[in-house]
């Protein structure tokens, strides 16, 4: 199993299929993933513990224990742990595979300090960053 480290905490590679992934993710507190879509891949989150909600171009959503959250694709999104928390992703495409550059950024993952969001690059060029 591999691990990678993010802004947020570090998102463990569980199991890769040509049309799935899943990932067990760590998230600490006070921090968020960028503001995302996906073209085609479909997430499916399931909160383990912890406090975590989901914006989108939807609404807002906290999540509730074991209870799967899907986020279809071309919605906006971006999840926000408000503690320390643990979280499995499902990701899958209803057809064909999983394209690695599937992935839209428009605003990057970050932290929040004193109460204010700031991205993994403003973290940097504070010295803000604890990796």
């Amino acid at each position: 199993m591999s691990v990678i480290r993010k802004v947020w905490g570090n998102c463990h590679k569980i199991s890769r299929l040509d049309n799935t992934e899943i990932d067990l993710l760590y998230l600490e507190k006070n921090s968020a993933c960028s503001v995302h879509h996906h073209k085609e891949k479909i997430n499916r989150f399931i909160l383990i513990s912890g406090r975590v909600t989901i914006n989108s171009d939807l609404g807002a959503y906290t999540l509730q224990l074991n209870e799967p959250f899907d986020v279809d694709p071309n919605i906006k999104h971006q999840f926000v742990a408000f503690e320390d928390s643990v979280m499995i992703e499902i990701a899958y495409v209803k057809d064909g595979k999983i394209d690695n550059k599937d992935i839209v950024r428009d605003v990057q993952g970050g932290k929040f300090i004193d109460g204010e969001f700031k991205t993994l690059d403003e973290l940097r060029d504070n010295n803000w960053l604890g990796l």
